[in-house]
């Protein structure tokens, strides 16, 4: 009898399968194996069987060992991934093991940490919160909710903050609570779901058609203002979805401080069913454990971003991205894969609804919507009675005396909301003191040497950073140019801005919310708590609170410098703006008080600040397809881009022109560009070059791609650079 041969996918840059012996292991497909390649061992995952191989028999290694006490990954998660590999022109083995949890790339088992509970002991219970000092507000809270509930696991915990642990553990150490080891798997919380508001006519409408259409595949664009409700609409979707027994719904958020403020809410209203988030700040345990719980069908409600769309889910019945616009959903190295896109593919082929919202839809989305393709809901009003949108400001830049940066009128609205005791937001979305360091006499700056970019003064540290490669040094003490001392920083940062706002308004509580104020882990977290706790007046901070958080007593946002997107060469630079704008903007007045926001610019005539004033989202996006469609851009094109480097831009022209041709052989159905260098030429110390290619026709586009990756792969020049294939771009 012939032995049976496993095809066995590996973490390889090789687009193939490879042929190993069973070796008398019993597997399935989807199992991971562990098998021997070159001189190593690598793990695997079995995609097939076959009774025969293009290679001798002999000359095949049989298994080490197979999971066998894994669940295997279903074949529809499977398919999900081969299909995103080849639409994205990846090598399907890497695409695979990438998406797994890292335990499980690992050749040690894969065993989830200990889990642990905590109740409160004798002791703790006849103790009272008021004597945890004030400042302590994660153990504040964490007393409190063992006072309410009889045990709490560590998932439950992190619900909470994500400091919660560390203050359960302290509580231990106090004597105020016990812990014991728990078997790894989901509690619920025994205590009543958070009340639930009542519905506008909008948000009913949409829930309603939706839940009429649950059964069936349709793309639903929720076009929503912000503070419209949009979240709750999420949550009486899942309601409805979740009362079939095995349901799972699956949340996409973009960004990670997203995660915790989203799960907590959902926690509120959910309390009886088990719930996991899956992002980059769990542990490898921790995600290893969400992900198999996901996997097993034991979480009904999955929060993760990008990389969770490919999470197998069993019963996966509903799929909600929100901030469906934002970039974070696309990948930017690796396979660059937009989850979006894949989660459209997803929902399409398991026949289940897909729900994507955003306050200022990406224009793709908006164009699906206008096109019929996707099915168009809106809430145009705020899910708070009394919320009125924000009255948008404009103020010329080039007309006022600016102190310090800031307006004569920004600086009197702030001064009005210390007085009132309401709080404020400043968005500006440079981090650092100031984003370059000049000479007065030669007008030298501070160039990063790995970088096309200057690098950024950041004046506590006494340093110069570069924010694209990381590369520090100290500020020198004169001109490495002409020698001359009179150096000086120019432009705002967040840093600088913070210093400004202290010395203008000495009484009031300042926190600056950016990449560095929060490295450390929870830092985010506490500020937060603390702005709703009315502890901060004025928020200082880049896009990272530019949307998603909903601050009640914030009823002013200031927008620092933001004209240098207005006249940026990317084509896609207004529409990010805009969003952006908007999403700030939002912050402001989402309660009974009324917002205000200010805008300082030079162009206060631009049309992108009249439709901000208006917040007419709608007569923007259509504005912007009929240029689009005019020059040709995405939506109305496909593009993929041939990005390639090397430490010698020689090496990268020569590859581009051979690619180049190449192009121009393979397809006449596809218009390609010649080889140019991106905005940023050096990055990380290597050269840059990409070719364009473009067409109405994605699948000749595809069909190129697949031909010119075949050729480049075994091409002497394709081994001098690194390169890649981007299809839909959103960077250039």
């Amino acid at each position: 009898m012939p032995k049976t041969i496993l095809k066995i996918a590996l973490d390889v840059p090789l687009d193939r399968l490879f042929d190993y012996l069973s070796g008398g292991n019993v597997a399935q497909i989807g199992q991971r194996v562990l098998v021997p390649f070159g001189r190593r061992s690598q793990i695997g995952i079995v995609m097939g069987f076959a009774e025969t191989s293009e290679f001798p028999i002999e000359k095949l290694k049989p298994v080490t060992q197979v999971f066998v006490d894994e669940l295997p990954i279903n074949t529809e998660t499977l398919n999900l991934i081969k299909f995103s590999a080849d639409y994205y022109q990846y090598p399907f083995g890497q695409a695979l093991l990438s998406a797994l949890p890292s335990r499980l790339r690992q050749i040690a088992p894969a065993v989830s940490r200990k889990q642990f509970a905590y109740q409160l002991t004798e002791f703790g219970r006849t103790q009272s919160v008021d004597q945890i000092p004030k400042r302590q507000l994660v153990t504040r809270r964490v007393f409190e909710a063992l006072q309410a509930s009889e045990l709490l696991t560590e998932v439950e915990l992190d619900a909470i903050s994500s400091g919660a642990r560390k203050a359960a553990k302290q509580l231990v150490l106090d004597g105020w609570a016990s812990s014991k080891q728990v078997q790894a798997g989901l509690r619920v919380l025994e205590q009543q779901s958070a009340i639930e508001p009542d519905l506008n006519e909008e948000q009913a409408h949409a829930v309603e058609q939706i839940v009429q259409n649950s059964t069936e595949f349709k793309a639903w664009l929720l076009h929503g203002i912000t503070g419209s409700g949009k979240t709750e609409v999420y949550i009486r979707l899942m309601q409805h979805f979740l009362a079939s027994k095995d349901a799972q719904v699956l949340v996409l958020v973009p960004e990670i401080n997203l995660t915790p403020q989203l799960e907590s809410r959902f926690r509120s209203r959910f309390a009886n069913i088990p719930l996991v988030s899956l992002h980059s700040n769990l542990s490898e345990s921790e995600r290893l454990h969400h992900w198999q719980m996901a996997q097993s069908g034991a979480a009904k409600i999955v929060i993760g971003t990008r990389l969770s769309i490919f999470t197998p889910l069993p019963n996966l019945k509903l799929i909600i991205i929100d901030e469906e616009h934002d970039g974070s959903y696309k990948q930017q190295d690796s396979m660059r894969y937009h989850a979006r896109d894949i989660a459209l593919v997803r929902a399409k082929r398991l026949n289940i609804p897909v729900v994507l919202g955003s306050a200022t839809p990406a224009l793709e989305s908006w164009h699906n919507a206008t096109a019929n393709k996707y099915n168009l809901l809106s809430l145009n009003q705020r899910a708070v009675t009394a919320a009125q949108l924000p009255n948008i400001e404009c103020i010329d830049t080039t007309k006022v005396n600016l102190q310090q940066g800031l307006t004569p009128q920004l600086i009197t609205a702030l001064k009005l909301r210390l007085a009132r005791k309401e709080q404020s937001l400043l968005f500006i979305n440079r981090r650092g003191y100031s984003p370059v360091l000049l000479c007065s006499a030669c007008h030298w700056i501070a160039p990063c040497m790995r970088c096309s970019s200057r690098l950024v003064v950041h004046l506590g540290q006494r340093k110069l950073r570069c924010h694209h490669c990381g590369h520090e040094q100290k500020i020198p003490l004169q001109c490495p140019s002409c020698g001359n001392a009179d150096l000086h920083p120019t432009g705002h940062g967040t840093q600088r801005l913070e210093q400004t706002l202290a010395q203008l308004l000495p009484t009031a509580r300042i926190a600056r919310v950016d990449r560095d104020s929060i490295s450390r882990k929870n830092a985010l977290v506490e500020i937060l708590d603390k702005v709703h706790n009315q502890e901060i007046d004025i928020l200082v901070g880049t896009q990272m609170l530019a949307k998603g958080h909903d601050f009640p007593n914030l009823t002013l946002v200031g927008v620092i410098d933001t004209d240098s997107a207005l006249h940026s060469p990317d084509f896609r630079a207004s529409e990010r703006l805009f969003a952006q704008l908007m999403q700030v903007a939002g912050r402001a007045g989402r309660a009974d008080k009324a917002g205000q926001v200010i805008i300082q610019t030079q162009f206060p005539e631009h049309v992108l600040f009249n439709a901000l004033r208006s917040q007419d989202y709608v007569s923007y996006a259509n504005a912007m397809l009929q240029e689009r469609e005019q020059v040709q851009f995405p939506p109305y094109v496909f593009m993929a881009l041939l990005r390639a480097e090397a430490n010698d831009f020689a090496l990268v022209q020569q590859f581009l022109n051979h690619a180049f041709k190449l192009v121009r052989d393979l397809s006449t159905d596809v218009t390609v560009y010649d080889p140019i260098r991106p905005q940023m030429e050096r990055l990380k110390g290597m050269e840059r070059g990409h070719v364009l290619m473009q067409t109405s026709n994605r699948g000749a586009l595809q069909k190129l791609l697949r031909n010119l990756v075949s050729q480049l792969r075994g091409q002497a020049i394709a081994a001098k650079v690194r390169w890649a294939i981007d299809v839909d771009p959103l960077e250039f």
